[in-house]
């Protein structure tokens, strides 16, 4: 397991605000209950630093306080920040308000405990009904001035647009405002709506869009309300364990179990806490390692894996049929094709399989790296059409004795071409028989004697695949970063096999971790188990 993020929602249920619509305005917190909420949030930081000073700890990289009402009008919240913020595994923290704090004196209370700006994001709600959009637009300037992130965001009231598009044009362009779908709308958004909420965020259609629920890909991350019940989001089942039952080096590693496998009976994730907390690859393409926060990505190309990422393993082809990208998949890419971001593949597959199989996407995608690298398309322009390619052979001296090497190893060969040059060939056995690694380095061994040359060959379930040497998904994004001008630090990469590790650390994101990028490998080393049948995941 990667790094744990923890949502945390303590005993508050009072805000600052009168919001109409919302219940916990109605409520003015009395001296007793603000005491039960303090001793509470300082019970859990005890907690959290406990755990982390532990062998084998949990490895906390991120913390989010999801309030009832408004908790950053209260000093213990920012001083309970702070401390968190100086431990070494904590990668990010921060929590969901109003922005009706007083920025200079609170964050002087986050850094008298030893808190870090670069770690704090801060999930910001805009209410129209209590203040302005210049106010509000004016508290965000000021965080990013301060060096604090931020994502800004409105609930997708119609009778707001107006107010809405005027928070729009008074933000910076790179700070990206979200819109809540609004639950008691109490009927579907009409067309013209949809269109008017998508041009203030690129994203808001992933709010329409049902995400089934599924338990397996909630692992690492945890719920956890003041008094220790624990959840795998907002919205699942109470657990019968309790945070609190977990206090030393012994519980310490039935905790890490517990997160492994996580409880729900939900039917659909069906609100952002929930969905965008998930081990979803899309979420971690728009968002980062740490989607709650908001924090787009903004990578200039993204590339992606397809069996096992883009297709979930129980969505693969069955008997000759493809397998599906799900609707929900669907949805994000198109959504990320939209804002600009340029979509490639990445895959073991050759170009015409890689076709087929995603067929229902394909024209969202701008080209990829092909059969492990032997093969890298780019569809520079559509109108005219300009395509810059690049082929690493395998001679046809080296297929002859790949279709030896096939026999001897009673294995179907399958050789492919683009433009009648071997790029990448395949020994193929049944589904279900896998080639070991013994196998794997024997067959490497005899090419390489036989060959007269130095050839890759790797194993991918019941796949063994031939490439030329300097063939891989690396170097393919490579080529194709070159191509663009850009950096592959300015990309974003997903994968579900060894294969893909390479490609994945290259395209590591600034700031980014040696655990970030770990805890991204192991998703999608898991992916078989993690991913509905909704996308990528």
């Amino acid at each position: 397991m990667g790094k744990t993020m923890i949502l945390y929602r303590g005993s508050l249920k009072s805000c600052n605000y009168w919001c109409s619509y919302c219940p916990f305005s109605k409520h003015r917190g009395s001296a007793k209950e603000y005491n039960e909420d303090r001793q509470h949030w300082e019970q859990f930081l005890e907690s959290v630093i406990n755990h982390e000073s532990k062998k084998g700890s949990l490895s906390i990289g991120g913390l989010m306080v999801v309030p009832y009402g408004e908790a950053l009008i209260h000093s213990w919240y920012w001083q309970g920040l702070g401390r968190l913020s100086a431990l070494k595994s904590m990668e990010i923290l921060g929590a969901q308000t109003n922005l009706s704090f007083s920025i200079d004196r609170s964050l002087e209370l986050y850094e008298q405990s030893g808190g870090r700006r670069e770690k704090l994001r801060l999930w910001a709600t805009f209410h129209p009904e209590m203040e302005t959009a210049d106010t509000f637009a004016q508290k965000c300037r000021s965080l990013l001035d301060a060096g604090v992130l931020v994502c800004a965001g409105a609930v997708g009231n119609p009778e707001n647009l107006g107010e809405l598009r005027r928070l729009r044009k008074l933000l910076s362009e790179d700070l990206y405002l979200w819109i809540n779908k609004m639950d008691g709308l109490k009927r579907p958004y009409s067309q013209k709506e949809q269109d008017a909420f998508t041009e203030l965020d690129p994203f808001f259609l992933r709010e329409l869009v049902p995400v089934k629920a599924s338990a397996e890909q909630c692992r690492g991350r945890v719920f956890v309300e003041g008094d220790g019940t624990l959840k795998s989001c907002n919205i699942s089942q109470a657990r019968t364990e309790n945070w609190y039952d977990f206090t030393n080096d012994e519980t310490s590693e039935r905790l890490r179990e517990v997160l492994e496998h996580p409880v729900c009976r939900r039917k659909l994730c069906s609100c952002y806490l929930a969905y965008g907390g998930r081990s979803d690859v899309m979420n971690q393409m728009i968002f980062g390692a740490y989607p709650l926060f908001r924090i787009p990505r903004k990578a200039k190309a993204v590339f992606l894996d397809i069996d096992g990422t883009l297709i979930p393993e129980k969505n693969r082809e069955k008997d000759g049929e493809a397998g599906r990208v799900s609707q929900s998949a669907r949805t994000d890419l198109e959504l990320l094709n939209h804002t600009g971001t340029r979509l490639f593949f990445a895959t073991s597959l050759s170009y015409e399989d890689a076709a087929r199989r995603c067929r229902e996407i394909w024209h969202l995608f701008e080209g990829g790296v092909f059969g492990g690298g032997g093969y890298v398309v780019w569809k520079e322009s559509r109108e005219p059409e300009i395509i810059r390619e690049n082929i690493s052979p395998i001679s046809e001296i080296w297929c002859l004795i790949i279709k030896e090497l096939g026999k001897s190893l009673k294995s179907r060969v399958l050789i492919y071409r683009r433009k009648g040059i071997a790029y990448k060939a395949t020994l193929l056995r049944p589904r279900g028989s896998s080639w070991s690694k013994k196998e794997t380095e024997w067959a490497a061994d005899y090419l390489r004697r036989r060959c007269s040359a130095d050839v890759r060959v790797f194993a991918e379930q019941h796949c063994l695949e031939i490439v030329a040497a300097e063939s891989s998904k690396a170097n393919g994004v490579k080529t194709l970063c070159s191509w663009m001008e850009i950096s592959p630090a300015e990309a974003a990469a997903a994968g579900d096999s060894l294969e893909d590790r390479e490609m994945i650390e290259m395209c590591r994101q600034k700031g980014e971790t040696d655990d970030i990028i770990s805890s991204r490998e192991e998703l999608g080393k898991q992916v078989k188990m993690r991913i509905d049948k909704q996308l990528m995941n």
